[in-house]
């Protein structure tokens, strides 16, 4: 733009003014009408045309006081702001278009009565209230508005890729089935979906926040349909930053309770489908016939059904949904009440399906609890 280049740098007409200001003050010194001169770079009369056709219609509208304008880059972006369609979110999408007809509208209106007209402030202040809110955005989480919404849209579109309404695709995050969705839920679901760079531990920060009033790090899902499905996220204002409760770990291992209630979802869901009750799964683990199983007997038969973690020998790959710790925590759960009713660490089957059934597997049993807030 001419005002970038140092060497360009005239005393021009409303020197030292607004750009908005310098503007009309040439169209009435020429008497121009910006709203014809601008009209013959839209030849469909859409009303609307890309950032560089727009550029190029201004540069042409203004003629020889182009270069005494001398308009930055800055001012340019400035001035197209208020006019802009939309903005692209992710690589690949289009730019944005310029509602120049609105542009020259309120720019004539401007240059002929010197006053700008209710629609242009109403524009103007729009543009200023989302550059407040970047700034806070900024200084208290260290993000733009332009990364949490494109965040957002990443969420939007993953969610409903595979599901016909954001509330299905909740129940498919939501581990533990309990109504609400956490963190640690969040991320595990977004962590293999190639936008990590996006949808990262910051970003969800933000996005928890505006939600989760009581700040324990739960959701339920009309609360996050309803951030998601917003098409202005920062009408509410900034959010404060608060300090993030961790998740409570439980057992020896200090094993975060969602992974332990994931742990006790799949194994009750993989072993009644295979068979009629937690019962007759039983007695196909008991390999000894003992009428109890021990830990080595109970892996033995997740790793038949897939659900340990092993690593494959022909990629190199982790496969399986469960980590050796979390299923060893899960078997602490029904060693409890081994140890309380006979000290035999074998588990019996009784034992086992109370801890594989129960709704609130950490309360119900005495797993040593840690916090680390």
């Amino acid at each position: 733009m001419p005002g970038d280049v140092a060497f360009m740098g005239s005393v021009g007409t409303a020197e030292g003014e607004s750009v908005w200001n310098r503007m009309a003050a040439i169209i009435r010194k020429h008497a121009l009408d910006i709203r014809l001169l601008m009209d013959a770079h839209d030849r469909r009369n859409r009303g609307f045309v890309d950032v560089s056709t727009f550029r190029r219609s201004l540069c042409y509208a203004f003629g020889n006081q182009w270069i005494e304008l001398a308009m930055t880059s800055r001012e340019f972006e400035e001035i197209c702001l208020p006019y802009r369609s939309r903005v692209p979110y992710s690589k690949g999408e289009p730019e944005a278009f310029i509602m120049w007809q609105k542009f020259a509208s309120d720019l004539q209106t401007l240059a002929n009565t010197r006053r700008p007209s209710s629609n242009f402030l109403a524009k103007l202040e729009q543009v200023e209230a989302k550059e407040r809110l970047d700034q806070e955005l900024q200084a208290k989480w260290g993000l733009d508005m332009f990364t949490l919404t494109s965040a957002l849209h990443a969420v939007k579109d993953r969610l409903l890729t595979y599901n016909t309404s954001i509330n299905k695709a909740f129940q498919r995050i939501d581990a533990n089935n309990n109504g609400t969705v956490n963190r640690a839920e969040i991320l595990a679901f977004f962590q293999d979906a190639h936008i990590g760079n996006i949808v990262n531990q910051k970003t969800l920060d933000v996005i928890m926040a505006y939600c989760d009033e009581n700040n324990d790090d739960e959701i339920n899902y009309n609360e996050l349909a309803a951030l998601i499905m917003t098409g202005d996220i920062l009408s509410k204002g900034v959010p404060e930053k608060r300090a993030i409760k961790k998740e409570m770990r439980v057992g020896s291992r200090k094993i975060p309770v969602s992974q332990l209630r994931k742990a006790q979802r799949l194994i009750a869901e993989r072993l009644l489908t295979k068979f009629d009750s937690v019962r007759e799964a039983l007695r196909f683990i008991d390999t000894d016939g003992s009428g109890s199983i021990s830990r080595d007997e109970v892996k033995e038969m997740l790793s038949r059904f897939n659900l340990l973690e092993y690593t494959d020998f022909y990629t190199g790959q982790k496969r399986g949904d469960l980590s050796e710790e979390v299923v060893d925590t899960f078997l602490e759960a029904c060693e409890e009440i081994s140890l309380a009713n006979d000290s035999d660490v074998r588990i019996e089957a009784d034992e086992f399906t109370k801890v594989l059934m129960a709704e609130d597997i950490v309360g119900d049993f005495n797993l040593q609890q840690h916090h680390d807030d």
